[in-house]
């Protein structure tokens, strides 16, 4: 039985999908599995190496302590490994449409003052970074995307739609 890699669906999400990063996403993934391989996960081989030096293990605190981070490093490479072998790096493209990587800033109706947000991939979003990633299938990004700067948008949630005017986009 010789199935080919599509067949297999290896390097797709669960709907046969790839997983989008922009390359510094990429790069970061790739850095904290590096980590975890060469620095962490050798560290803990050690504390368990030393924890079992002291005999009984059944009720030796250090090991089981050894053994939950060893469990946690091992799952946490399982999952970068394998969000590795999906992605697609996006090419971010000189454009004045907003895109994956775009930094966007933008102006609430009715509200004060301008935010910015950063549209990435959904795995690399994190909103509590000085400038907050969103994830592209966010419905905030998905009414944003291919805008451009001076568009009023009607941002479409699950609880209730507002408008933005987009001041600015960076590519």
């Amino acid at each position: 039985m010789n199935k080919k890699r599509e067949d297999l669906n290896v390097g797709k999400d669960m709907t046969g999908e790839k997983i989008l990063l922009t390359k510094s996403g990429y790069e970061d993934k790739k850095n904290r599995l590096k980590e975890l391989v060469n620095i962490i996960r050798p560290q803990i081989l050690k504390e368990l190496k030393a924890a079992r030096e002291q005999g009984d293990l059944s009720e030796n605190a250090d090991y089981d302590t050894a053994k939950n981070k060893q469990a946690k490093i091992e799952s946490e490479i399982f999952e970068l490994e394998d969000i590795l072998s999906k992605v697609k790096i996006v090419d971010i493209k000189k454009s004045n449409n907003i895109q994956l990587g775009s930094i966007v800033e933008y102006q609430k109706k009715g509200e004060r003052g301008n935010r910015k947000v950063q549209i990435v991939g959904s795995i690399e979003a994190n909103s509590l970074l000085n400038l907050p990633q969103i994830g592209n299938d966010s419905p905030f990004a998905k009414s944003l995307l291919n805008h451009k700067k001076g568009d009023v948008v009607t941002v479409i949630t699950p609880i209730g739609n507002y408008e933005i005017k987009i001041i600015s986009v960076k590519n």
